[in-house]
């Protein structure tokens, strides 16, 4: 007898006794499913996730500011400079914020002004593109940072509102989706502005009681670029070059010195990672120096291993229902097997060999595991699709998928559970097959009678 002489009479045998079979086979496929399902779950919560950190991040970025104020926890260009030194490095730059007043025709932004190395930053650009590398006032302008640009004699809705930075506009809702306000409707890049250093409010309302407060130069300037609109926090700033903000700092030095902004002196920084694998050391060796850092993929190991407890506890829950499938194969083996008693005497009489009478039953054990994986496989395809692309919310087995909730089915995880409702079935096939094997001939035909 071949081995598909043996596969065509365990599906026989499994056809002979349809109903049993069929109750049988359904505790696989609830396991199998449940198993596929709660892992799909928290797979497609974890690439959700990571979708919205990479529109909104660069992973390789590491944000740094300084912590105490003593002269070594300054961030300055030495400190930079040693920075930039360490192993998987690949660049480094200060961040100075200016308090800046900008007037663009009527429109006018009392907000701050990032001065920032362009050659270490990642910008986008929606229209237009960077600033010039020296010490003139170019702007690069965040999509979102156009709402800051007001008409001060402008009363109507809030036309008349300063916008400060971090924004006050009010988002609106279009065709459901909120949208951030796009600012004035105008020819943003090659716009030509003056630009103040210095707080808009004291520089359009001076206090006549301190007539020796420094007030700040007049400079000449123009837009260059805007960014891509995005939840990014460089879609809500306004930039120029450290060269730029250098001069201006030693042109109002005094005004500065009152802002607390000093040349060569960074409120915050960036340091940009060779890769994602030399963030970990990178962010290590900056807090060694002394520095605050925080990086996206902090937050996104703690969302995986959050995620891996929870899919622990899921697969717990799945595999607790295959091993009651489990009991359910043995005891519908152990039940045929009494059935068929006089059947494997005839087989031993006539000379099977015990091997094939032992694979025989292991095959029927793992057909019932393949059949159940394959069902349980199916149902949480056609789930995963209603849940994925029919909306509104879905329940099943008592668990209840709300809208936007998205299910990842990756081809391990498909191979896997079949693999595991097939061995399920192979395992509780094990004892019934032995106990088949171990039948005295003459005893399994008299029983039978």
């Amino acid at each position: 007898m071949t081995f598909f002489d043996i596969v065509a009479l365990a599906a026989s045998n499994l056809w002979r006794r349809k109903m049993r079979t069929i109750l049988t086979v359904l505790g696989v496929i609830i396991g199998t499913a449940c198993i596929v399902i709660m892992v799909a779950l928290g797979l497609g919560n974890l690439e959700q996730f990571k979708q919205n950190i990479l529109q909104s991040t660069d992973l390789t970025q590491i944000e740094i500011s300084p912590m105490g104020s003593g002269e070594n926890a300054k961030l300055t260009d030495a400190k930079l400079n040693q920075i930039r030194g360490i192993k998987g490095v690949k660049s480094a730059t200060g961040v100075m914020q200016i308090p800046s007043y900008i007037v663009m025709g009527k429109y006018k932004a009392d907000t701050s002004v990032m001065a920032v190395d362009p050659k270490t930053m990642d910008f986008k650009f929606m229209d237009g593109s960077v600033f010039s590398d020296n010490t003139n006032v170019e702007l690069v302008v965040g999509a979102n940072a156009r709402q800051f640009f007001s008409d001060p004699n402008d009363t109507s809705g809030m036309g008349g509102m300063m916008y400060m930075g971090g924004g006050m506009a009010m988002a609106t809702s279009v065709d459901g989706e909120y949208q951030e306000p796009t600012g004035p409707d105008v020819d943003w890049v090659g716009m030509n502005v003056k630009y103040y250093p210095g707080s808009g409010y004291l520089i359009e309302n001076p206090d006549p009681t301190t007539p020796d407060q420094p007030k700040p130069k007049e400079y000449r300037g123009k837009i260059t670029g805007i960014l891509e609109q995005s939840d990014s926090q460089e879609s809500y700033n306004i930039y120029m070059s450290i060269p730029a903000a250098n001069q201006l700092i030693r042109d109002n030095r005094k005004l500065m010195d009152q802002a607390g902004v000093k040349e060569g002196q960074y409120s915050q920084g960036y340091v940009n990672a060779v890769d994602v694998d030399s963030v970990t050391d990178v962010l290590a060796a900056v807090k060694d120096m002394g520095f605050q850092a925080y990086s996206p993929t902090e937050w996104i190991t703690q969302m995986q291993e959050e995620q891996a407890r929870q899919q622990s506890q899921l697969i717990a829950i799945g595999l607790i229902s295959l091993l009651v499938s489990a009991i359910g194969i043995a005891n519908t083996m152990l039940a045929s097997i009494l059935e068929r008693s006089r059947e494997i005497g005839v087989m031993k009489v006539i000379g099977l060999s015990i091997p094939k009478i032992n694979l025989m039953f292991l095959v029927e054990a793992a057909m019932i595991g393949l059949l159940g994986g394959l069902i349980g496989l199916g149902i949480s395809y056609i789930l995963g699709a209603i849940v994925n692309f029919g909306g509104g919310e879905v329940s099943f087995l008592g668990m209840y998928f709300q809208n936007g909730v998205q299910l990842s089915i990756p081809w391990w995880l498909a191979l896997g559970a079949v693999a595991i409702a097939v061995g399920v079935g192979i395992v509780s096939g094990i004892y019934p097959a032995r106990k088949a094997t171990k039948m005295s001939p003459l005893e399994a035909i008299r029983s039978s009678n």
